[in-house]
């Protein structure tokens, strides 16, 4: 008698549940890249907030400093240190203050190397711009006393034009990077540590390195607008900024 043999049948696989499978799996992927891309950008924003919040924190409280120990006359206790004096922009990019710098308001980059510390710079690589109101200048028509300190020179607005300071005499942005129109060239003098060694180069005017937004222009006193929050700013505005109140002389 013959053997049997026994044959069984197997069914195909499912090739409509593998292909779900695979679909699937290429979603997870394909979101799982999205959603790292994302965090990925929100934290090179963050990242850049702090570079710029950092520096320009440790410039105003190296102006502050400066001012508070700046009483040309170094006048003892009880009396102590009576005016408060702000150093004058540097123009050129070496660090150092352009001084005298005449009794109106002026603008330049921050004189790092007379406030005694390193060149500050903002998330983009750029040195601080620094406003000076005349009052508070040396060769200012009266000292700056903290008795009867001058009236400040500069507005600080939101973009809708709300008022957020009617009393700032100082004024630090971080430039960050070029805009449409801006241009940054060294050209026709030879690189400073900040800027260049002629000063009427475009990477040392403020009209290439600062912004406007809701009709004000930051390279042009006295009022200033600050972006909200500023933080995520739009494509056409990306200046950072701190400024000195009276009260913090």
């Amino acid at each position: 008698m013959g053997r049997k043999i026994l044959r069984t049948r197997f069914s195909p696989p499912d090739q409509d549940g593998a292909v779900l499978l695979i679909l699937v799996v290429l979603l997870v992927i394909t979101m799982s890249g999205a959603l790292m891309t994302a965090l990925s950008l929100n934290n090179n924003k963050l990242d850049k907030s702090f570079v710029n919040a950092k520096a320009l924190a440790q410039a105003k409280v190296a102006l502050i400093a400066h001012a508070r120990l700046s009483d040309p006359l170094k006048t003892l206790p009880p009396a102590g240190l009576q005016q408060r004096y702000l150093p004058c922009p540097d123009l050129d990019g070496d660090g150092v203050e352009e001084s005298p710098c005449g009794v109106g308001d002026v603008a330049g980059w921050l004189p790092w190397q007379t406030l005694g510390i390193k060149p500050l710079r903002d998330a983009s690589g750029n040195c601080l711009r620094y406003y000076i109101g005349g009052p508070y200048k040396l060769g200012a028509l009266l000292p700056p006393l903290i008795t009867a300190l001058p009236i400040a020179s500069f507005v600080i607005r939101d973009d809708a034009g709300g008022v957020v300071s009617n009393d700032a005499v100082a004024v630090i942005f971080a430039p960050n990077e070029p805009i449409a129109g801006q241009t940054r060239d060294i050209a026709p003098g030879i690189t400073t540590e900040c800027g260049s060694t002629v000063i009427a180069a475009p990477i040392n005017q403020n009209s290439n390195l600062l912004d406007s937004i809701g009709g004000i222009n930051n390279a042009t006193p006295p009022q200033f607008v600050t972006a909200p929050k500023q933080i995520g700013p739009t494509t056409n505005f990306n200046d950072t900024m701190v400024w000195i109140d009276r009260s913090e002389l």
